[in-house]
């Protein structure tokens, strides 16, 4: 049995007349609580007094006269003897300076270190295509070739802590062109 859809939309008419109805029923307002701004704080109010004038003292009378106290004499401590001389005059010796030179045999391994590190990151340099690069790429690029230059200078004047430091930046920046 099929049903015509104008009859099932009349048999629905009653029910969304009534859902209409209720819908259209005004909802009581729920009581709030009234709400009041807090009370203000308690003000100070500073108030200035003068100060009253202090009664006059009257001076003390002069004492008499007393002996004066004399300090006592200090001790005074007997003179350092000089040294016995005994015929070698006592040599000081000057405190070590405080450099940052390596150790005798790490000088010559840290030095080949740095001269590897800066071997790849020059060979790395030149397979990496400048011309093709990016603007950020090619201003990378010229400052791995300035820190592998400032490297070498300061092996040369023997700073192999700061050669090994401009070395590492070269080869991060190398590492990133690279890819």
């Amino acid at each position: 049995m099929r049903l015509h859809p104008l009859a099932v939309v009349v048999a629905l008419l009653p029910l969304a007349a009534g859902c209409a109805a209720r819908a259209q029923a005004p909802l009581p307002e729920p009581a709030l609580p009234e709400l009041l701004p807090p009370p203000a704080p308690p003000r100070i109010v500073a108030i200035y007094v003068a100060p009253e004038e202090p009664a006059p003292v009257e001076a003390p009378p002069p004492a008499e006269p007393s002996a004066p106290v004399r300090p006592q004499p200090r001790p005074v401590a007997p003179p350092p003897a000089p040294p016995a001389a005994t015929g070698t005059p006592a040599v000081t010796t000057p405190p070590p300076a405080l450099t940052l030179t390596p150790a005798p045999g790490a000088d010559a391994k840290t030095e080949a270190s740095i001269r590897s590190l800066l071997s790849r990151v020059s060979r790395d340099l030149a397979r990496v295509n400048a011309p093709s690069l990016s603007t950020d790429g090619r201003t990378q690029f010229e400052t791995a070739r300035r820190f592998v230059q400032q490297s070498e200078d300061a092996m040369r004047a023997r700073n192999l802590v700061y050669a090994g430091k401009l070395a590492d930046k070269a080869a991060a920046l190398v590492a990133v062109l690279a890819r």
